[in-house]
Protein backbone atom coordinates (compact mmCIF):
# COMPACT_ATOMS: atom_id res chain seq x y z
CA UNK A 1 0.00 0.00 0.00
CA UNK A 2 1.56 3.37 -1.20
CA UNK A 3 1.73 6.19 1.54
CA UNK A 4 0.29 9.30 0.28
CA UNK A 5 2.73 12.10 -0.95
CA UNK A 6 2.41 15.36 1.49
CA UNK A 7 2.60 17.70 -1.82
CA UNK A 8 0.03 18.00 -4.54
CA UNK A 9 0.66 16.65 -8.03
CA UNK A 10 2.01 18.19 -10.66
CA UNK A 11 -1.11 18.59 -12.24
CA UNK A 12 -3.39 20.06 -9.38
CA UNK A 13 -0.20 22.78 -8.46
CA UNK A 14 -0.02 23.84 -12.14
CA UNK A 15 -3.71 24.34 -12.01
CA UNK A 16 -3.57 26.00 -8.77
CA UNK A 17 -1.00 28.23 -10.24
CA UNK A 18 -2.98 28.78 -13.17
CA UNK A 19 -6.13 30.21 -11.00
CA UNK A 20 -4.04 32.66 -8.81
CA UNK A 21 -2.36 33.71 -12.50
CA UNK A 22 -5.62 34.30 -13.65
CA UNK A 23 -7.18 36.90 -10.42
CA UNK A 24 -3.97 38.67 -9.89
CA UNK A 25 -4.60 39.65 -13.68
CA UNK A 26 -8.09 40.34 -12.68
CA UNK A 27 -7.37 42.42 -9.84
CA UNK A 28 -4.78 44.77 -11.71
CA UNK A 29 -7.33 45.01 -15.06
CA UNK A 30 -10.19 46.49 -12.82
CA UNK A 31 -7.70 48.49 -10.31
CA UNK A 32 -6.36 50.41 -13.20
CA UNK A 33 -10.12 51.19 -14.91
CA UNK A 34 -11.26 52.39 -11.62
CA UNK A 35 -8.63 55.11 -11.42
CA UNK A 36 -8.61 56.06 -14.50
CA UNK A 37 -10.71 59.26 -14.84
CA UNK A 38 -14.75 58.43 -16.02
CA UNK A 39 -14.15 61.63 -17.92
CA UNK A 40 -10.50 63.24 -18.63
CA UNK A 41 -12.59 67.20 -19.34
CA UNK A 42 -13.18 66.86 -15.50
CA UNK A 43 -10.21 68.42 -13.47
CA UNK A 44 -9.89 68.35 -9.96
CA UNK A 45 -8.39 70.59 -8.16
CA UNK A 46 -6.96 70.56 -4.59
CA UNK A 47 -8.24 73.89 -2.71
CA UNK A 48 -6.87 74.99 0.92
CA UNK A 49 -9.69 76.78 2.63
CA UNK A 50 -8.86 78.18 6.40
CA UNK A 51 -11.22 78.30 8.92
CA UNK A 52 -10.87 79.58 12.18
CA UNK A 53 -11.31 78.39 15.56
CA UNK A 54 -14.89 79.32 16.73
CA UNK A 55 -13.12 81.39 20.07
CA UNK A 56 -9.07 83.00 19.97
CA UNK A 57 -7.61 84.97 22.66
CA UNK A 58 -5.44 87.59 22.05
CA UNK A 59 -2.54 88.96 24.14
CA UNK A 60 -0.67 91.45 22.91
CA UNK A 61 1.82 94.47 23.99
CA UNK A 62 2.19 97.98 22.39
CA UNK A 63 3.54 101.20 22.05
CA UNK A 64 4.83 103.80 20.05
CA UNK A 65 8.79 104.48 20.05
CA UNK A 66 9.02 105.79 23.17
CA UNK A 67 5.62 108.07 23.99
CA UNK A 68 3.15 105.24 24.91
CA UNK A 69 3.16 101.53 26.49
CA UNK A 70 0.04 99.29 26.81
CA UNK A 71 -1.49 95.81 26.89
CA UNK A 72 -4.50 94.61 24.64
CA UNK A 73 -6.34 91.95 25.38
CA UNK A 74 -9.06 90.32 23.51
CA UNK A 75 -11.28 87.27 23.60
CA UNK A 76 -14.44 86.13 21.42
CA UNK A 77 -16.02 84.04 19.12
CA UNK A 78 -16.34 83.76 15.62
CA UNK A 79 -19.62 84.42 13.74
CA UNK A 80 -18.60 82.94 10.61
CA UNK A 81 -15.09 83.00 8.78
CA UNK A 82 -15.24 86.83 8.26
CA UNK A 83 -17.05 87.99 11.41
CA UNK A 84 -16.47 87.97 14.97
CA UNK A 85 -17.37 89.79 17.87
CA UNK A 86 -15.86 89.47 22.13
CA UNK A 87 -14.55 91.67 24.65
CA UNK A 88 -11.19 93.96 24.90
CA UNK A 89 -9.59 95.06 27.78
CA UNK A 90 -6.76 97.76 27.43
CA UNK A 91 -4.60 99.24 29.90
CA UNK A 92 -1.80 101.59 28.87
CA UNK A 93 -0.35 105.83 29.14
CA UNK A 94 2.26 107.80 28.14
CA UNK A 95 5.60 107.54 29.24
CA UNK A 96 7.93 110.85 29.16
CA UNK A 97 9.60 112.66 31.66
CA UNK A 98 6.88 115.25 33.25
CA UNK A 99 3.22 114.05 34.18
CA UNK A 100 2.59 110.48 34.67
CA UNK A 101 -0.87 109.57 32.97
CA UNK A 102 -2.71 105.75 32.74
CA UNK A 103 -6.25 104.48 32.39
CA UNK A 104 -7.70 100.70 32.28
CA UNK A 105 -10.65 100.26 29.94
CA UNK A 106 -12.69 97.69 29.11
CA UNK A 107 -15.15 97.24 25.76
CA UNK A 108 -16.80 95.51 23.34
CA UNK A 109 -15.32 94.86 19.68
CA UNK A 110 -16.13 94.15 16.21
CA UNK A 111 -13.66 92.34 13.82
CA UNK A 112 -14.19 92.29 10.05
CA UNK A 113 -11.43 89.28 8.08
CA UNK A 114 -10.09 89.24 4.85
CA UNK A 115 -8.02 85.40 4.36
CA UNK A 116 -5.77 84.98 1.99
CA UNK A 117 -4.52 81.72 0.78
CA UNK A 118 -1.16 82.73 -0.58
CA UNK A 119 1.26 82.50 2.00
CA UNK A 120 -0.54 80.24 3.80
CA UNK A 121 -2.67 80.82 7.15
CA UNK A 122 -2.28 84.83 6.59
CA UNK A 123 -5.19 86.91 7.88
CA UNK A 124 -6.03 90.67 7.49
CA UNK A 125 -8.00 92.05 9.76
CA UNK A 126 -9.39 95.39 11.23
CA UNK A 127 -11.11 95.92 14.49
CA UNK A 128 -13.71 98.38 16.08
CA UNK A 129 -13.64 99.31 20.08
CA UNK A 130 -15.43 100.96 21.85
CA UNK A 131 -16.39 100.68 25.87
CA UNK A 132 -15.96 102.07 29.27
CA UNK A 133 -12.87 103.72 30.74
CA UNK A 134 -13.03 101.99 34.02
CA UNK A 135 -9.65 103.63 36.23
CA UNK A 136 -7.47 106.63 35.07
CA UNK A 137 -4.87 108.65 36.88
CA UNK A 138 -2.77 111.40 37.03
CA UNK A 139 -0.31 112.55 38.64
CA UNK A 140 1.86 115.89 38.14
CA UNK A 141 5.46 115.85 38.03
CA UNK A 142 6.19 120.29 38.32
CA UNK A 143 2.73 120.77 40.73
CA UNK A 144 3.36 120.98 44.66
CA UNK A 145 0.11 119.25 45.50
CA UNK A 146 -1.26 117.93 48.76
CA UNK A 147 -4.51 115.22 47.54
CA UNK A 148 -5.39 114.33 44.03
CA UNK A 149 -8.90 112.13 43.11
CA UNK A 150 -10.34 111.58 40.23
CA UNK A 151 -14.33 112.90 39.64
CA UNK A 152 -15.91 110.71 37.87
CA UNK A 153 -18.97 112.24 37.89
CA UNK A 154 -18.19 115.11 35.85
CA UNK A 155 -15.95 112.99 33.24
CA UNK A 156 -16.88 111.59 30.14
CA UNK A 157 -15.29 107.95 30.64
CA UNK A 158 -15.72 106.25 27.34
CA UNK A 159 -13.11 105.56 24.71
CA UNK A 160 -12.86 103.91 20.80
CA UNK A 161 -9.79 102.65 18.81
CA UNK A 162 -9.82 101.48 15.58
CA UNK A 163 -7.15 98.73 15.12
CA UNK A 164 -5.72 97.29 11.32
CA UNK A 165 -3.32 94.21 11.91
CA UNK A 166 -2.40 90.63 10.38
CA UNK A 167 -2.50 87.86 11.97
CA UNK A 168 0.24 84.84 10.77
CA UNK A 169 0.10 81.51 12.29
CA UNK A 170 -0.28 82.34 16.32
CA UNK A 171 1.41 85.94 15.15
CA UNK A 172 -0.55 89.34 15.32
CA UNK A 173 0.88 92.49 13.99
CA UNK A 174 -1.14 95.49 14.48
CA UNK A 175 -1.62 99.36 14.45
CA UNK A 176 -3.88 100.89 16.02
CA UNK A 177 -5.71 104.34 16.97
CA UNK A 178 -7.51 105.36 19.92
CA UNK A 179 -9.02 108.04 22.40
CA UNK A 180 -10.71 108.38 25.67
CA UNK A 181 -13.27 111.04 26.55
CA UNK A 182 -12.59 113.76 28.63
CA UNK A 183 -10.99 112.98 32.07
CA UNK A 184 -11.43 115.32 35.12
CA UNK A 185 -9.38 115.07 38.19
CA UNK A 186 -9.67 117.25 41.06
CA UNK A 187 -6.60 118.37 43.68
CA UNK A 188 -5.57 120.28 46.25
CA UNK A 189 -2.50 122.65 45.39
CA UNK A 190 0.21 123.20 47.84
CA UNK A 191 -1.06 126.17 48.87
CA UNK A 192 -4.24 124.74 49.59
CA UNK A 193 -6.37 125.82 46.35
CA UNK A 194 -8.63 123.19 44.53
CA UNK A 195 -7.95 122.92 41.35
CA UNK A 196 -8.96 120.81 38.12
CA UNK A 197 -7.47 119.09 35.18
CA UNK A 198 -8.95 118.16 32.46
CA UNK A 199 -7.67 115.91 29.84
CA UNK A 200 -7.81 112.97 27.61
CA UNK A 201 -5.78 110.01 26.27
CA UNK A 202 -5.03 109.82 22.64
CA UNK A 203 -2.80 107.79 21.35
CA UNK A 204 -1.68 105.77 17.85
CA UNK A 205 0.75 102.85 18.41
CA UNK A 206 2.14 99.23 16.91
CA UNK A 207 1.58 95.69 18.37
CA UNK A 208 2.70 92.40 18.81
CA UNK A 209 1.47 89.62 20.74
CA UNK A 210 -0.15 86.25 20.13
CA UNK A 211 -3.23 84.56 19.01
CA UNK A 212 -4.32 81.68 20.40
CA UNK A 213 -5.22 79.20 19.18
CA UNK A 214 -3.92 79.38 15.75
CA UNK A 215 -6.55 79.19 12.55
CA UNK A 216 -6.75 75.60 11.01
CA UNK A 217 -6.41 75.08 7.26
CA UNK A 218 -9.10 72.66 5.46
CA UNK A 219 -8.34 71.45 2.56
CA UNK A 220 -11.27 70.91 -0.68
CA UNK A 221 -11.78 69.65 -4.03
CA UNK A 222 -13.20 71.85 -6.99
CA UNK A 223 -13.79 70.72 -10.54
CA UNK A 224 -12.91 72.81 -12.73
Amino acid sequence: MKTPSKFPSSAYFGAALFVLFFFLTCFQAQGQVSSAPKDTSVLKKEKVKYVPYRIYIDASLENFLIAWIGLNLNAGVFLNRKCAVGLSLFAGGPISLGDSYGASCLGLHFSGYAIKDKPENLLLYYKLEAGRVLYYGWSPDAIEYESIQNDLKHSRPYYGRITAGLRFWCLNFYAALGNTGKLKTNYVDGYGQSRTHSFNLTHFTFGFGLTLPMHQSKKTSASQ
